[in-house]
Order: structure tokens, then sequence, then C-alpha cells
């Protein structure tokens, strides 16, 4: 039977924790049908906490913690905490701190570490990450990189292993992480047939094509938000620097350390993202064709601008309606309706 940890603390997201939980027995569920025999589950998968004291969660929900020599594990996880805001993320590994001495041995004898979403936070403040390759939630890079700067982040990536270190995406990436994690104790096999029984690609490799690059970076400048609202607003007209600065009374030069200082990117870049995540929303809801919606957002060289929308979502225009599209009929969360709900 593979031991297997889930950190907790009291700032840990409830749904991940009961989704650990349950993945973990889902498993044994099968394991239970395809080994009849078998004198034991396949995985006992377990709640720490930093004080071995019971959990109380956000919400208020008090859970209990197992007293396991948890550095013994197979594998213990790091689950995704609330944390929205520089100071929250950073303060993320001071809660779990006192988790770092054993994850230190956990890492020495080898056994699997595994993080989702915004608890990397708590991993690379541990120093482990260091000088490794990992992948974190994609809408919080900036503060990543500025927290951990050693950590060669690969944030294109879902899912990043460097020795014995694995990190994953954002949000519900922590089920494909399950699945590495299965596939590493119980084999590709089981951890293929896991995937049909959660519904999940276990193919999925990018966090690229999901990113919407309309969320920048926080700042406190107001004239550099008054300039975003502008380039949102204008997203079709053609983009001149000078006359840019010109109407925000600004130097050029001004203009790009102020835009730089703030959102650490230039106006061209960012009038780029603008773009095609409008193309991206016009493929999602419509079905104008590719030269339609390459003019509207400010393009005439359709080839050009597939390959800006290739290198913003690792797909092609057709590749990412093909995934995404729902065409005029769009709706968010479609649901197959039934005879009785169409009268």
């Amino acid at each position: 039977m593979k031991q297997i940890a889930v950190l907790a603390n009291s700032n840990s997201i409830s749904s991940d924790l009961f989704a650990l939980l349950d993945y973990f027995e889902y498993c044994n569920v099968l394991w239970a049908l395809q080994q009849p025999t078998a004198s034991a589950p396949l995985f006992h998968c377990y709640l720490v906490s930093p004080d071995s004291q019971p959990l109380r969660l956000k919400q208020g929900v008090q859970l209990p913690v197992q007293q396991h020599a948890w550095q013994q594990a197979d594998a213990v996880i790091l689950p995704a905490a609330y944390a929205y805001h520089r100071n929250e993320l950073a303060a993320l590994a001071s809660q779990s701190a006192a988790y770092y001495p054993g994850l230190r041995q956990v890492y020495q004898r080898g056994s699997l570490i595994a993080a989702s979403c915004t608890g990397t936070y708590i991993l690379a403040g541990s120093g482990l990450l260091d000088h490794r390759k990992a992948t974190s939630s994609w809408f919080f890079k900036d503060v990543f990189q500025s927290l951990f700067p050693d950590v060669h982040l690969q944030l294109n990536k879902l899912l990043v292993q460097d020795g014995n270190l694995l990190t994953a995406g954002a949000t519900t990436s922590y089920i494909n992480l399950c699945l590495a994690i299965t596939e590493q104790l119980a084999g590709e096999q089981f951890a293929r047939q896991m995937a049909k029984i959660m519904l999940t690609d276990p193919n999925r490799t990018s966090q690229v094509p999901y990113m919407d690059l309309s969320i920048g970076q926080q700042h406190n400048d107001s004239l550099i938000k008054q300039l975003q609202a502008h380039l949102a607003q204008q997203l079709a007209a053609p983009f001149a620097l000078e006359a840019l600065a010109q109407q925000f009374h600004l130097t050029k030069r001004t203009l790009l350390r102020r835009f730089k200082a703030a959102l650490d990117d230039t106006p061209l870049n960012y009038l780029q993202r603008l773009r095609v995540e409008q193309a991206k929303r016009l493929l999602e809801t419509t079905n104008q064709p590719i030269e339609q919606i390459v003019l509207q957002v400010g393009y005439e060289d359709v080839s050009s601008f597939r390959k800006l929308f290739l290198q913003y979502t690792e797909l092609t225009p057709s590749q990412y309606r093909q995934k995404f599209s729902q065409g005029e009929t769009f709706n968010c969360c479609p649901v197959e309706q039934g005879a009785s709900a169409e009268k």
C-alpha cells in the first residue's frame, strides 16, 4: 500500500483537499475491482497539518488529521491555498514553514514531492525548487518570478517534473497532477484507466491555450490604467507610440518607462495581447471567417497574425476554434436539454 500525505494548512482550498482524498479513494475502488484478492488498498491518502492539530478551514469546516510519520510517505502533496495578492502569496511559505525540515527529508529519500497551483509557492518557499524547473498558476506569474527568481519557471507547461519534484499549473491541473502521481506509483495503464473514469485528458500538457491574456499585473499607476482602457477601446486602430504619448501628455521615454514599471511590458506588446484575446473570443463565440476576425482586431496580413496567435496560444486560429468554439450558439456551460425542458 502506497502512502500519500496531503500537507494542508488552515488556508488550504477545501474542495482541493476533498478532491485529493476522493481521487485516491476512487483509485482504491478501481484497484479492488481489478484485484479482488488484494489484502490492502492501493493507496492510503491522509491529511496532515503543520501543528498536528485539526484543520479549521476558511469556511469554518474542521477536519481531523492523522498522526503519521508523513516524512516516510511515498508521495507528499502541497495543495492550493487561498491567496490572490502578493502579500498573501508571500505569506504562504511562512504558514507552512513547519513542513520544511520534513520536506527536505522526503527530498533526500527520493520520494515524490508534488505541488499544484498556489501550493507551488509553499514548495518554492522551502528552497527545494531553487535552480530547478517548475510551473505554477499562470495568472500569478509576475509575483512568483519576483519572489522566487532562482526557480526556472515554465508557465507554458501544465506539469513539470525535475527529479522527484512535480509541480502543476492553475486550478484543475491538480487532476493531471494526481494522474501523474498514479502513473509513477501504480503504472501507466492504471493511470490511463483513472483518466477515463475522471473524464480527463491525460495528454493535456499546456496551460497556454487557457490563459486570458487580458489579465495583467496589478499596479497603482492611474495614468497607465487610463492608457490600458484607451488601448482596449481602440483595439483595431493603428498603433503609433509617439501619438499615444502626446495624447497622454508624456514623452515616449516616460511612457515606456512607466508602462514597463506598471505592467512589465511595452504598450505594443500589451496591445498585441489584447488583440489576440479578442480574436480568441470571436473564434469561440462566432462563425466569422478568420480573415474577417483578423481585420476586426487591427491586422490585415492573416499570415503574420496567425504566427502571432500561435506564439501566444500554441494553437493556430483554426485549432483554437476547433477546441473551444460553440459557434453562434455559444454559451459558457452547454447542457443537453431533455424533451420536457424544450417545451
